[in-house]
């Protein structure tokens, strides 16, 4: 793919030997400093790259440089100016944004082939991860929905559903839960834990989510009396809650829960976990 590059700069000579030296390896324009011819070629042209030969009076070319941006005809091209070491360090100490790159003189023409090249194919190959990180998620996601239907149709296919407990003080959240999941799975839900050893001891119990804070005793509390009971011991907890001191996050980390998620809800990540905790 050859570039299209726009060039501008009173040094006639440097944009001549640019011209010549780097036709093999873009397409290559040259304008004038007038306002309209810029935004006519940007227009016309469509140009990848905006290159700057620049002399000591820098002033004009940035304050061109930063209007171009503005205009509804400037397309997004990369911006590299060409210039002494002084001037470029004048460029990047008082507007930093104007160029993408700043080249600094003495340079030959097969050096900004490379530096302008080289440019572009890092563009590409960020734009290349980005790109393959959106594909991994959306092929992770998929995965997860294939495995959310995959687990129904064994659930649907044995007749049997798998058994939630919810212990939360928060009727709007138990009512959250069973509107989201009562139809894949068997919910029982309780706003403390009082019952909790009951339930475990006359039914079966595949998983518990617990929250933290709550009358009575805390999650936590639930938590540790639950694992000195031989039949509860074994079972799966997931900690749903919307504590954020640190010594209570840190307490619950440290009882090693299975899994712990955050509020507000996230029903899809919610349902995931489960599905996790239940194979």
């Amino acid at each position: 793919m050859k570039y299209k590059i726009l060039l501008n700069g009173r040094n006639g000579g440097l944009v001549s030997d640019f011209i010549q030296h780097t036709d093999a390896f873009f397409d290559t324009l040259s304008t004038s400093e007038c306002w309209q011819d810029i935004v006519g070629h940007f227009k016309v042209f469509n140009p990848d790259a905006y290159v700057c030969f620049v002399e000591r009076e820098y002033e004009r070319t940035v304050n061109t440089i930063n209007r171009l941006k503005e205009d509804s005809d400037y397309n997004g091209a990369a911006v590299f100016i060409i210039s002494d070491s002084d001037t470029c360090n004048s460029i990047e100490a008082t507007s930093r944004y104007t160029a993408n790159v700043l080249i600094r003189r003495p340079v030959t023409p097969d050096n900004l082939v490379l530096r302008i090249t080289r440019y572009f194919d890092e563009l590409n190959e960020a734009k290349e991860r980005a790109e393959a990180r959106v594909a991994a998620k959306k092929a992770e996601e998929a995965a997860k929905q294939a495995a959310l239907e995959a687990e129904a149709a064994k659930i649907a296919a044995s007749g049997e559903k798998k058994h939630i407990l919810i212990v939360d003080d928060d009727r709007n959240v138990l009512k959250l839960v069973k509107a989201g999941l009562g139809d894949k799975y068997e919910i029982t839900a309780m706003i403390n834990g009082v019952m909790v050893d009951k339930l475990i001891d006359t039914k079966k119990v595949d998983l518990i989510i617990l929250d933290y804070e709550m009358p009575i005793e805390t999650g936590a509390d639930i938590f540790r009396r639950l694992k000195k009971n031989p039949k509860a011991a074994h079972i799966p907890v997931c900690f749903l809650t919307g504590v954020s001191e640190r010594e209570k996050i840190l307490e619950v980390m440290s009882l090693k829960p299975h899994s712990y998620l955050l509020k507000p809800i996230d029903m899809d990540m919610l349902a995931s976990t489960i599905v996790n905790l239940t194979e």
